[in-house]
């Protein structure tokens, strides 16, 4: 199998970890191995068992990519308390990080990083066409049924990254550019118990203060955004990322559809 894919496998299954700790408190022991001569053809008999999640990388460069799990195994890993819907959710979420996650490492080198759009439920074509690795799941010493996780063929070719040109960097610049994000995503793994004040603005508006002394109780207040803009998350009152609302496990949550770039975050650091 391809060395990128595999590449992929590993760093999704760290991204997957990390991001079912950060939606439910609990990090998994989980294991990649890619498919051996065989299993493809086995799982792809017993596909109807799974639930599967699709979600396509977006222009230019596309693939798509699936993860198959049992109900027993996704309403596990979202400390699904009965919800089956809540907990399908909260999968789709965990999904949705873990290939976001796994891209933006293995692309930061990129002149354009591979980004995923939304997820769907969705089933994949026949597994012994696509390149195929089975996760391995405990969770709290109990041992899950495992995942499947899935890639088109031609995700090789592009999560290689594109053709070097005579002006672009050398390759020890792309190797210290790869190192370097690879080291951000372990350091965050050491940052994973701070805390810090995240905020949610829905929209700001100003006005005279003869207006604001006159606002009681139903008074209705027209803020700067329309039905449908995206809303800001602030950290320490700097915008960092912008995304949509959703319900979360019963409580309000954001999805987040735009983060703020390099240069603007490297500035953040610097001010603080």
């Amino acid at each position: 199998m391809e060395e990128s894919i595999i590449s992929f496998f590993e760093q999704w299954t760290e991204e997957f970890g990390r991001a079912v700790e950060m939606f439910t408190g609990e990090r998994p022991t989980l294991g990649q191995k890619p498919a051996e001569k065989g299993q493809a053809e086995e799982w792809e008999a017993n596909r109807s068992n799974y639930q599967w999640w699709q979600q396509e990388a977006e222009e230019p460069e596309t693939f798509r990519a699936w993860v198959g799990a049992v109900e027993s195994c996704w309403t596990a890993l979202t400390g699904s308390s009965g919800d089956t819907n809540e907990a399908k959710d909260l999968f789709q979420e965990i999904v949705s990080q873990a290939n976001q996650g796994a891209a933006a490492v293995l692309s930061a080198s990129f002149p354009h990083p591979i980004k995923f759009g939304s997820v769907s439920l969705a089933s994949p074509g026949p597994l012994p066409s696509l390149r195929v690795a089975q996760i391995s799941v405990s969770l709290k010493s109990v041992t899950l049924p495992p995942l499947i996780f899935a890639l088109e063929p031609r995700a090789a070719q592009i999560l290689e990254g594109p053709a070097p040109s005579p002006s672009a960097k050398s390759d020890t610049d792309t190797d210290l550019a790869l190192d370097e994000a690879k080291i951000s995503s372990s350091a965050l793994d050491r940052l994973m118990d701070l805390h810090f004040p995240v905020s949610v603005l829905l929209g700001q508006t100003s006005l005279p203060i003869r207006d604001a002394l006159k606002i009681t109780s139903g008074s209705l207040v027209e803020l700067d955004r329309q039905l449908g803009d995206y809303v800001e998350v602030t950290v320490h009152g700097t915008v960092v990322a912008r995304g949509e609302i959703v319900a979360v496990r019963g409580n309000y949550g954001v999805r987040i559809k735009e983060v703020i770039s390099r240069k603007d975050r490297l500035a953040l650091k610097n001010a603080a």
